[in-house]
């Protein structure tokens, strides 16, 4: 019974035949690029972290940031004239005022890395942020310069930073923006305070024991 409706169907509604003038396809089918091969991330590293600290301390915190005019792509500043760059304003680039961060490397390809950022700014001022900072090796003269072409935010949030672990090696370096310089200064000032405190006692030890000495003088009509 199965067997017969099925036949019945493939009577009814045929196998449309081919076009006597159609002809087989001769085009070539568009190969399938493999996937670009990771290369080692020690010979560029110095170079690709000096462009990402300098970036994020300039332009990404708005601290001079016509400085950051040479460490991005032609693609990343099109549109922009060097001092509309350095005005900050309507950048392709999220403010963040940043006091410190963290790097994970994403990928290291011959022609781009990938580095995951995690920034941090003061408590309680606004919440750690993870970017994502792709570079690419840029030709000037006869030297290569490592530089900017994308700064996007990741999913991730809280500081948390790809897979592993990241490297707790501060970017900025010993040349970070100056906003964290500010800490440091009220650090200073009570340290500074609780130095000179026992001196400040001997002094008016001092003055006291020099005022008893008179009184009893002057007690004995000396």
């Amino acid at each position: 019974m199965v067997g017969a409706i099925i036949a019945g169907l493939v009577w009814a509604f045929p196998s449309p035949k081919p076009s006597p003038d159609a002809k087989p396809s001769t085009a070539k089918a568009a190969p399938v690029k493999p996937e670009p091969k990771q290369t080692s991330f020690a010979p560029k590293k110095k170079a690709v972290l000096q462009t990402a600290m300098l970036f994020v301390a300039s332009v990404v915190t708005r601290h001079n940031v016509a400085a950051s005019w040479d460490l991005v792509t032609p693609a990343m500043k099109a549109g922009h004239t060097k001092a509309d760059w350095a005005s900050g304003r309507d950048l392709p680039v999220i403010k963040y005022p940043a006091i410190f961060a963290t790097w994970h490397l994403a990928y290291s390809y011959r022609d781009e890395v990938d580095l995951q950022v995690g920034l941090f700014a003061r408590k309680h001022q606004v919440k750690p942020q993870v970017f994502d900072i792709t570079l690419h090796p840029v030709r000037h003269g006869k030297q290569t310069k490592w530089l900017v072409d994308s700064f996007l935010p990741t999913p991730a949030e809280g500081g948390g930073i790809g897979n592993g672990n990241p490297s707790r090696a501060n970017i900025f370096g010993p040349q970070g923006p100056r906003s964290p310089q500010i800490g440091k200064i009220w650090l200073i000032v009570p340290l500074a305070i609780f130095a000179l405190l026992p001196a400040v006692l001997l002094g008016l030890g001092v003055r006291r024991w020099r005022a008893a000495r008179m009184y009893r003088a002057y007690a004995r009509g000396e």
